[in-house]
């Protein structure tokens, strides 16, 4: 056996006796199982059961009925119900990205050997680069989830002047609704109808829908709508209200694009300068060596 694989198991052996001991003496969290999670989503029944069957849905199901009952480790739940994807493919994803930090110091090794420098050395941090590499799937999902929710905010705007159009008909608020929602397959109008046959099941009203849609996709502009179509019982006009927050809305929106897009460009600004650094060694570099050899 090569000397790297013999010195990467000290480091093997130390995190799967954390590992062991995490899974052994940590709280146990009883959790329902995908499909439970996402009632009154009826379109993502068969898309979860015809992924469950892969062999990596099976192993991050595995992992997510066994995880410790720590917030840690718990899956970001409102960030993958917005993005639709399975718990267990969130899991899969991570094991599969810590395995990749296991393994990556065996290539920090040879660079090493190669240099002359101790070759166990990197090896000791397979623990912590796998760690490491197991919480990156967190960010990248909450990343892509913030983006959808900016993209739910904007047609949230052309949601509420439909509902107004709907209005001009002398139609009820619940009707106008139902009658909005219908216009587009988007996904977001998809996610909406659906909201709105999980009331049709629980007899509530669609304002209490989208009360408990803009609490689970983390999107006020629905709750506000919420509040103001709840005012309808009182038999009080509000489709000039809904107009002004849609005006208020698309406002909103504008702004939140200019913020992100000066985000965008500021970040920018670190590969341009990485990118013009050689050049400027490449310039500097021999008329210093000139005034040194002076």
């Amino acid at each position: 056996m090569s000397t790297p694989l013999i010195a990467l198991f000290p480091g093997l052996l130390v995190g799967l006796g954390v590992a062991v001991l995490v899974l052994t003496f940590a709280p146990k969290s009883i959790q329902a199982t995908d499909a439970l999670g996402r009632l009154g989503q009826g379109s993502m029944f068969e898309d979860e059961i015809a992924v469950a069957t892969t062999r990596d849905e099976r192993i991050g199901g595995w992992i997510h009925r066994h995880i410790p009952n720590i917030p840690i480790l718990l899956p970001p739940v409102k960030q993958l119900d917005l993005l639709e994807v399975p718990i267990s493919t969130f899991y899969a994803k991570k094991l599969i990205y810590a395995i990749i930090g296991a393994l990556a110091p065996l290539l920090m090794s040879v660079g090493f050997g190669i240099l002359g420098y101790p070759v166990a050395l990197p090896l000791l941090l397979s623990p912590v680069f796998a760690i490491a590499f197991w919480f990156t799937p967190d960010a990248t999902y909450r990343a892509q989830a913030r983006q959808r929710q900016r993209e739910f905010t904007r047609f949230v705007t052309v949601y509420l002047e439909l509902v107004a159009v709907s209005l001009l008909g002398q139609s009820t608020a619940d009707n106008a609704l139902a009658a909005a929602a219908d216009v587009s397959d988007t996904w977001v109008f998809q996610r909406i109808r659906r909201e709105y046959a999980y009331a049709e099941i629980t007899r509530t009203s669609k304002w209490d829908a989208l009360a408990r849609l803009s609490e689970a996709v983390e999107v006020p502009a629905l709750g506000d709508m919420a509040r103001m179509m709840r005012l309808s019982e009182a038999k009080v006009g509000i489709r000039d209200q809904l107009r002004a927050a849609c005006d208020k809305l698309r406002r909103q929106v504008a702004t939140d694009d200019a913020q992100a897009a000066t985000k965008v460009t500021g970040r920018m600004q670190v590969p341009v300068f990485l990118l013009l650094l050689p050049i400027f060694a490449l310039v500097t570099i021999p008329a210093l060596a000139q005034l040194v050899t002076f």
